[in-house]
């Protein structure tokens, strides 16, 4: 089995993270939450001879997905996002905000977007990547889980979590996804967030003000 891949980028006003993850004996992998700057990233998967099976979105805010369009069609991959949390790839969101947020961002192709399940297992190279579902942040907020790796979006980030509210988000659901999916994993799990520097469990255990004291699901 080769070694995973993970290759961190800070795009777009929001400082949002771009994440290249792939097993390095194939380079088969994924692209997750292309938010802005699209050339940077397709020139950082064709540097790193990515084989991209797919286009993946933890959940649906333009800065997580505002580059989407333009990446998939320039690296020929499709999108994947929870089914709840699409309609700012399809057009159908509500809100002035909402509506204004989608209009910033590019769009896959018709037919271009395909959804998320919980439980599912992409598989990439000679390892598979678990998707779960992590709700709070928005309802249709997903993690993407691999060995002792985890990319969560804006579930948890180094002393802090996502916010809870804006619309669809909900602090019970964040400490209940967190409870029941993070929590879980062994201390020396890499968390890598939506915003700001790479973490452990461990580290977020111990310090991280908004969780210190939450308990894991048993």
């Amino acid at each position: 089995m080769g070694k995973l891949f993970v290759k961190t980028m800070e795009v777009g006003m929001l400082g949002a993270n771009c994440y290249l993850v792939m097993d390095d004996s194939d380079k088969e992998g994924f692209i997750i939450d292309p938010g802005a700057e699209a050339r940077k990233i397709i020139d950082a998967a064709s540097q790193t001879r990515l084989d991209c099976k797919a286009i993946l979105c933890t959940h649906g805010h333009m800065d997580h997905v505002g580059a989407v369009g333009k990446v998939a069609e320039a690296i020929g991959a499709p999108v994947m996002i929870s089914k709840t949390d699409s309609g700012i790839l399809e057009g159908a969101v509500r809100g002035i905000v909402g509506k204004i947020g989608a209009m910033r961002v590019s769009k896959p192709k018709q037919d271009g977007v395909g959804y998320l399940e919980a439980g599912q297992a992409l598989d990439f190279g000679t390892r598979k990547m678990r998707v779960v579902p992590t709700p709070g942040h928005t309802p249709g907020s997903m993690s993407f889980i691999v060995g002792q790796s985890v990319f969560c979006g804006d579930l948890v980030f180094q002393g802090s979590i996502g916010r809870t509210d804006l619309r669809g988000g909900s602090m019970s659901q964040l400490l209940q996804s967190v409870r029941k999916y993070i929590w879980v994993m062994p201390g020396d799990t890499v968390i890598y967030p939506g915003h700001g520097p790479s973490t452990t469990i461990r580290a977020e255990k111990a310090r991280n003000p908004y969780l210190r004291d939450l308990e894991p699901e048993v």
